[in-house]
């Protein structure tokens, strides 16, 4: 156990070796998928690192999930950032960008543990150098993020100058081991915080507790910079990403398994060769280790692309074009890689949307929930596929009225051919909104119930939970939800009851187009109806909701017409009415019917009203329908002898002409409609030859008759009450909600007070998914109209707003997240009182008054600021203080290498 002599021709070798290792470190980090960008958990910090660094010098960030504190993108001012920087300048392609920076992560590893081996003077230099090469790609192999690798790579240089063995000061020591420390930046607070464990050890252990003071300190003005703002993101409400406990513990049990590993393998291998063992045997065997755990790093990594496809470049410029405010939304788990290309603000997909969009069900609330969160455009990624069906998106956003507007790359992973992006607009809306007092109700509930409870009283205002209206609005009607036991201080106005999952249809629809497949369907959550407990005051109530179409007999008897043919069928693919056996007669080519895969002989069976000559069939199989065309069938006329026939390729069949009421169809053999996959027979249409006229189309505009008693069957603490349902044709066959409410002479019910059972059932082929009980007369009151506002953004942490005069005091809601740190002052520099708004925006109570401009800011950002000044001058400090700390004469010198 030697350190290699200054100078010498050995040290001159391994000095070389340990390039040729950097060198080989390097290659194998530009050989894992060679032109790839791999998914590292920041992809904006590749594609546009001088944006990303520039949102870090600010606390809030306006750009990202309704505006939000920054998380931990401090942590990447140093040294992460900057030196994806430096390459972004240099025009480095991205793949290569973040290829040298694993490049630096291994070498600073490998080269940290061969020096603080030498030093510490244990092993051989072969030991030094294998375990050191080891030590550099173990983790990698693991798949860990450059932030969670970064700190282990570090960790050796931490400890390196308070155990360097040359002449040098207290100062120089615990100056240049800060440095180092600073060096590791803030990205993964816990993993930097763990490669001090080992240092601190070191120096108790050696009774050098003055010393291990002062390198405290100076640790903690070195970083400075960060734990500033992260006092400042813990204080407001947020928190670092949790650490990931593995990478951590491997932080501060790596270096000393290293230092040991070092240590044993030459002991190791001088055992073996004293047992007769070849003296190579050991080196070869831990180089083979070392190849062993190159090789994962080789594989190709799950997700990388070639680059952030053009298509995902084209539309951030086509929506940092227009000029209409709002934000974007996308429909995706992800907001990568749109997030790190677009300037204009993003919103985030919160779990109403999500339900609505996912559930293949849209209608104008959708649209207005948008509007309310000041999202202007929603992007549809179909390069991928993230667990709901496109289509059920598609159809969503359509029957909200919500149009596409632009569309980028070519057909993605989907089952039609959509393109990768799409773009649909939501229509003209603001950021920011003047709310009337007499516009708001209070809501009883969490903040996943104010959507509902604004679509169910159908007003242009908005709520406030009761929790945040408390000694702010006292009086607002209180609006009970099921989610929350009523507050026994005050009664409310109103209960919103509803089925908080209501599930997808196996057919879905492009237009009128019916696209049906098992595989979409999805179960509601109350499939039952809804039943619930209330308690409620004593008045008079009126009681309304929506319903969706169920799948079954009583649903599709609602389609049947008089004098027409109709069809019953073997079996079906899916319940919905769009694949019901009578779509095959209904003149429709947007619906048909689809035999069940497991059916082994499919039978199609049609009556006519009446007998009738007929002399032949003809099959239509529409685009969507996915099943099988017929090849051949077996033809029964009234129950008579079959006769086999095959389908010609226009798909018709002939025969003599004969008479018949009852024509039973057996589909013998079948032909493929577009490829050679096994799937069931199915027809869009049979035209009867001879009595065509019989095959009556189904009139989606025709309303339902409307009567009392073909709604949802509603009973109060037993007592039956009878509901009205409004509804057509085309809302059954494409699950639209339908609205029903109290009908008769009895519009409203009288409840005495206390608690009521209420139970609200399927009937006539719909199933309620939302009831609401309101007082008579509640919300008759004429109220001044919500206004929609402009909201101009100083700096990422001020805004001005220019608020129109009110009669009435009202709160100015921001669309963006609500957070204590906000301040606002009116024109006279009056503080306004913060509220928030639906459970998440940011609001303040505006006084009735004239037009007047509103300064709005976020305080704590001053401080993040100043601290990253601060953190700044004392990192700068360090670095000056290890840079021009002096030697130790040369008897203390020796003295202190003793101790």
């Amino acid at each position: 156990m030697r350190r290699l002599k200054a100078g010498s021709a050995e040290q001159v070798v391994w000095r070389a070796r340990l390039v040729l290792g950097c060198l080989a470190l390097v290659a194998l980090c530009l050989q894992q998928a060679p032109g790839r960008i791999v998914p590292d958990g920041k992809l904006e910090l590749t594609a546009e690192p001088g944006g990303f660094l520039a949102r870090a010098l600010h606390l809030w960030d306006p750009h990202s999930g309704f505006g939000q504190l920054q998380s931990d993108v401090y942590g990447y001012l140093l040294p992460i950032g900057p030196f994806h920087w430096l390459l972004d300048t240099l025009s480095v392609p991205d793949w290569i960008s973040q290829r040298l920076w694993w490049s630096l992560v291994l070498c600073v590893a490998f080269v940290g543990v061969w020096k603080l081996s030498n030093v510490l003077q244990y092993g051989v230099p072969w030991t030094r150098f294998a375990v050191a090469l080891l030590y550099a790609l173990l983790p990698r192999t693991f798949g860990e993020l450059p932030t969670e690798v970064w700190p282990l790579a570090m960790a050796p240089w931490v400890l390196l100058p308070l155990v360097s063995p040359r002449v040098r000061s207290g100062w120089w020591r615990i100056s240049w081991s800060a440095v180092a420390f600073a060096l590791i930046g803030g990205a993964n607070p816990v993993a930097a915080a763990a490669t001090l464990v080992v240092p601190a050890v070191w120096l108790v252990s050696r009774a050098r507790l003055k010393l291990l003071l002062g390198w405290l300190g100076f640790v903690v003005a070195a970083s400075l910079w960060w734990l500033l703002p992260l006092a400042s993101l813990i204080r407001y409400g947020g928190a670092p990403p949790g650490p990931r406990w593995l990478p951590v513990v491997g932080v501060v049990a790596g270096l000393p398994l290293a230092l040991a590993a070092v240590h044993y393998l030459r002991r190791l291998s001088g055992l073996a060769v004293s047992r007769g063992v070849h003296r190579r045997l050991v080196p070869v065997l831990v180089t083979c280790l070392a190849v062993g755990a190159a090789a994962p790093v080789l594989a190709r990594p799950s997700g990388a692309v070639t680059a952030i496809p053009d298509q995902w470049e084209q539309a951030a410029t086509w929506l940092d074009e227009q000029s209409a405010p709002g934000s974007v939304l996308l429909l995706s788990s992800t907001t990568e890689p749109l997030s790190a290309l677009v300037k204009r603000s993003m919103a985030t997909l919160t779990d109403d949307v999500k339900r609505r969009v996912d559930s293949g069900v849209g209608d104008q609330a959708l649209r207005q929930e948008l509007n309310r969160q000041g999202v202007r455009y929603v992007v549809v990624r179909n390069d991928r596929v993230d667990g709901t069906p496109a289509l059920a998106l598609h159809e969503s956003l359509a029957d909200a009225g919500i149009g596409r507007v632009a569309y980028f790359g070519p057909a993605g992973e989907t089952r039609l051919p959509y393109p990768s992006v799409e773009i649909f607009d939501v229509g003209a809306t603001t950021p920011g909104r003047l709310i009337p007092q007499s516009r708001l109700v209070a809501v009883a509930g969490t903040a996943d119930d104010v959507p509902a409870v604004v679509t169910a009283l159908g007003s242009a205002g908005d709520a406030v939970l009761g929790a945040d209206a408390v000694g702010k609005f006292d009086g607002l009607p209180l609006v009970q939800t099921d989610t929350q036991e009523q507050a026994a201080e005050q009664q409310p106005s109103a209960v919103v009851l509803r089925n908080n999952r209501v599930g997808r249809s196996a057919c879905l629809h492009v237009g009128v187009q019916a696209v049906c497949d098992s595989d979409q369907a999805e179960a509601a959550g109350e499939q039952d109806g809804l039943s619930r407990t209330v308690q409620l005051p004593a008045a008079s109530y009126q009681l309304r909701g929506a319903a969706l179409p169920q799948d079954g007999d009583a649903l599709e008897r609602l389609m049947l017409l008089p004098d027409a043919i109709t069809a019953t069928a073997s079996s079906r693919a899916v319940s919905a009415p769009d694949a019901r056996p009578g779509a095959a007669v209904d003149r429709d080519r947007g619906t048909g019917w689809l035999a069940d895969p497991d059916d082994a002989a499919p039978t199609l069976t049609l009556t006519l009203p009446a007998a009738r000559e007929v002399r032949g069939l003809r099959f239509e199989s529409g685009p969507y329908l996915g099943g099988s065309r017929p090849a051949e069938v077996l033809l029964h006329f009234d129950g008579s002898v079959p006769t086999r026939t095959t389908v010609d390729a226009d798909g018709s069949v002939r025969f003599p002409q004969r008479r018949a009421r009852i024509i039973q169809i057996d589909f013998t053999a079948t032909k493929p409609v577009q490829d050679a996959r096994r799937t069931p027979v199915g027809v869009t249409e049979v035209a009867v030859l001879g009595a065509d006229e019989l095959r009556k189309a189904v009139d989606r505009n025709r309303r339902l008759p409307s009567y009392c008693g073909n709604g949802p069957n509603v009973r109060i603490d037993g007592v039956p009450a009878r509901t009205q349902l409004a509804a057509t044709v085309g809302d059954l066959l494409q699950r639209r909600p339908v609205p029903y409410s109290l009908c008769g002479q009895a519009v409203t019910m009288p409840l005495r007070s206390g608690r009521h059972e209420v139970v609200v059932q399927p009937n006539a082929g719909v199933v309620p998914i939302q009831a609401t009980l309101t007082k008579a007369g509640f919300g008759d009151v004429a109220a001044a109209p919500v206004q929609g506002v402009e909201v101009w953004r100083v700096t990422p942490a001020e805004l001005t707003v220019e608020v129109p005069s009110a009669s009435e005091q009202s709160v100015l809601a921001v669309a963006q997240n609500y957070n204590a740190g906000w301040e606002a002052y009116d024109g006279s520099g009056n503080k306004l009182t913060p509220i928030r708004i639906g459970g998440w925006q940011q609001g303040w109570i505006v006084p009735a008054g004239p037009e007047q401009v509103v300064t709005a800011a976020f305080m704590p950002d001053r401080f993040y600021r100043a601290g990253l000044l601060l953190g700044l001058i004392a990192l700068v400090s360090v670095f000056v203080a290890a840079v021009f700390s002096r030697r130790l004469p040369r008897r203390r010198a020796g003295r202190s290498i003793r101790r």
